[in-house]
């Protein structure tokens, strides 16, 4: 299961390296790579922590309660703006102003926990039907 998650934050990374620039990119600029890089650099070590075990945490609260889909994506979406605060309290704290990066910070948020949650339930829907073959 862990393994599944780790390759699913793999392709989200991927993913949001080429979709998060369209966001940022001016018009008529040419460095839509580095942004996707300055992008990612923030992104990617919060996918692959706390992403990966609030993540981990939400399906097995699901499953014990049998939850739908529904109220894992919701949940998700919590994880995500809990992480985003924790980034704006840590950005204030070391001397920065939150106001100017919480909407953007929001917007990468919710695309990655999409980007990611759609992913893990496409590999789902394959793995469950490669083991019912």
């Amino acid at each position: 299961m862990l393994s599944q998650k780790l390759f699913v934050a793999t392709l989200t990374a991927m993913f949001t390296f080429y979709i998060l620039p369209v966001f940022f990119i001016e018009e008529n600029a040419n460095n839509y790579f580095i942004i996707g890089f300055v992008v990612s650099s923030v992104t990617i070590p919060f996918i692959f922590t706390f992403g990966l075990l609030s993540s981990k945490l939400i399906g097995n609260f699901c499953r014990k309660f049998h939850l739908n889909k529904i109220i894992s994506f919701l949940l998700h979406i919590v994880s995500g703006v809990i992480c985003l605060m924790i980034f704006a309290v840590y950005n204030f704290i070391t001397g920065g102003s939150p106001e100017g990066y919480i909407q953007t910070g929001l917007m990468i948020a919710l695309l990655c926990v999409t980007v990611f949650f759609c992913i893990e339930f496409i590999i789902q829907k394959i793995s469950k039907r490669a083991h019912s073959l």
